[in-house]
């Protein structure tokens, strides 16, 4: 397990960079991150605002609020408080049963199966059992090629069968002994009585008016219940008084929907929103200001994230399929002025995943270096050669049985709510201009770029991605299998790295397990499907008010129990009906 040895970082540490090296961490203000913000919830309910209301904030609408169509963490922040499954990890990021379902959960001692018993006497929010029945279906659902559920398949998939032995027993049948099967069982769950009734008219999930509409209302399990979603407004919960684990902190949770970065910061500074992920421009400059330090506090850690640009090379760009060509992308990247001027020195160049298991595995790749010489040295090798006349590179290339002479000019789509991306791509376009390369941007909608990745509907795209907590999940990103029906955007196919997931999947000895995945995202860096820009960090502002919140490498929010946790004291409750 990576779990808690990944967590060994301090939490007030910050990476400065500067060109031609990855400079040691510097400290952070001591006022970052005060032990206030983390104080946990008293036992005594009085002392809590329990009435108070927690409104948060998304960049977009999530695709779905069905948990095994998830794919981004705005899904999953909601589907973490509608929903409750047996298996949850923990704020080290270990995996656990969830003792508030889980009778028992014992392995055969082959490792071919699990058995799960639940606890009697659970329901879902309309009031009916939540069962064995319920979890059998589910699976089925995710392994059913005719629904999209590109993310949660990986793990599902290596299941031979999930039978419901009775009301409250499950016994899963794996495909191998393998040491990643805890994970496998660890999906997200859905109600059966509910998403039955729509499949004869749609076994997609997704088509039919009745479908969609569930997936925009759930019915869950978990401690909030869904109340409504307005599009582009927001999307409001309401705690479940019935639920049996420990009642939520806060009367109501509210997610308003911003898409504009400095919309977010205005609300947050009136003190309309309870907490914002902070640029980190805002993080430096814009938090020095009295009117965000009247409202709340900023919070700093080290995250498992890295924003990157992926190349589509499956053959539909006449661009990219070529390694030469997509290291070249690489060495145009300038990553210290990067660095210095859309990070403020808070980020540090990445050099791809896993790279904790890399320095201990000493699989340390070379880093990519800011070489406008070297890329286009790359770029002649490939053949694509500058015109002596408009100065831009040409290549010929076949277009349905001829050859045509084509000039080297792509599009790069980037969301319309990032902040970021924008100077990120100026730098790079900029570069790319003076070795005979046009980039062209397309700023595209959060939502709608998501959906055009998962088709395949771009030549490259910007995006970041945060990591989970077994590597073998990478499965998901890099296998040449998760092309088709996974988050394998571009396309790409490496049969070393092919083999290596192979081998990490079936191998139980830890520390040789964990040498496949250094190998494996040291090979994944050299062939460069992304140009893997910066691992990122924790930015964050809370309310002054609030308590109970934890940083940890996934943030403050995608793990158990997470926003759960969070509370605010008596007589300090600010969006509550009842507050002054």
């Amino acid at each position: 397990m990576l779990g808690s040895r990944w967590l060994r970082f301090s939490l007030l540490l910050v990476v400065v960079v500067t060109p031609g090296c990855r400079r040691a961490p510097a400290p952070v203000e001591a006022s970052v991150t005060p032990k206030s913000l983390g104080e946990a919830a008293p036992t005594d309910r009085a002392l809590i605002a329990t009435d108070d209301w927690l409104i948060g904030c998304f960049r977009g609408n999530p695709n779905t609020l069905n948990p095994i169509l998830n794919s981004s963490a705005i899904d999953k922040r909601v589907h973490d408080l509608l929903f409750d499954g047996p298996f949850v990890y923990d704020e080290n990021l270990e995996w656990q049963t969830n003792d508030l379902l889980v009778e028992s959960c014992v392995d055969s001692a082959d490792h071919l199966t699990t058995t799960l018993r639940l606890k009697k006497g659970l329901r879902w929010h309309d009031g009916v059992p939540f069962t064995a029945h319920d979890i059998a279906y589910t699976w089925r659902k995710i392994v059913d090629d005719r629904v999209p559920t590109k993310a949660a398949r990986t793990g599902p998939d290596q299941i031979s069968a999930c039978v419901a032995l009775d009301e409250w027993t499950v016994r899963y049948t794996h495909k191998a002994a393998l040491p990643t099967n805890k994970w496998n069982i660890a999906f997200d769950l859905i109600p059966k009585h509910i998403y039955e009734k729509g499949e004869a008219d749609d076994p997609t999930m997704v088509k039919s008016e009745y479908n969609m509409r569930m997936n925009r209302s759930p019915v869950g399990n978990g401690p909030y219940r869904f109340v409504e979603w307005i599009t582009d407004d927001k999307i409001v919960l309401q705690r479940w008084d019935d639920y049996p684990g420990p009642k939520g902190h806060f009367e109501r949770i509210i997610y308003r929907i911003i898409p504009d970065v400095q919309g977010r910061m205005v609300a947050f500074e009136r003190q309309e929103i309870d907490e914002i992920e902070l640029t980190p421009q805002q993080f430096v400059l814009e938090s020095a200001r009295e009117s965000f330090r009247n409202a709340g506090v900023k919070a700093f850690a080290p995250r498992w994230m890295f924003y990157y640009i992926v190349f589509n090379q499956d053959g539909s760009n006449p661009f990219f399929e070529d390694r030469q060509v997509r290291r070249a992308m690489c060495y145009a990247m300038n990553y210290p002025l990067m660095i210095k001027q859309v990070f403020h020195g808070l980020f540090e160049q990445s050099l791809g995943p896993f790279r904790e298991l890399r320095a201990r595995h000493g699989f340390a790749p070379e880093p990519f270096r800011y070489d406008l010489d070297m890329a286009a040295s790359l770029l002649d090798k490939a053949g694509w050669l500058r015109d002596a006349a408009d100065g831009w590179r040409y290549r010929m290339v076949d277009r349905e049985g001829t050859q045509v002479r084509q000039r080297f000019a792509f599009t790069i789509k980037i969301p319309q709510q990032g902040q970021t991306s924008p100077k990120i791509i100026a730098i790079l376009a900029s570069d790319l201009e003076r070795i005979g390369v046009e980039m062209k941007t397309q700023v595209v909608e959060w939502a709608t770029l998501l959906g055009q990745a998962r088709a395949h509907d771009f030549e490259a795209t910007l995006l970041a991605f945060t990591l989970g907590v077994e590597p073998d999940q990478g499965w998901n990103l890099w296998h040449s299998s998760s092309y088709a029906n996974g988050r394998n955007y571009g396309g790409y196919a490496s049969p070393r790295v092919d083999a290596l997931f192979e081998k990490g999947r079936h191998e139980f000895d830890h520390a040789e397990r964990m040498r496949c995945y250094a190998e494996l995202s040291k090979v994944v860096y050299e062939d460069a499907p992304y140009i893997f820009l910066v691992d990122a960090a924790n930015l964050w502002g809370f309310n002054k008010r609030l308590r109970g919140i934890r940083l940890t490498p996934r943030g403050p929010h995608l793990f158990h129990p997470g926003t759960r946790e969070w509370w605010v004291p008596k007589g300090l409750a600010l969006h509550a009906p009842t507050a002054p």
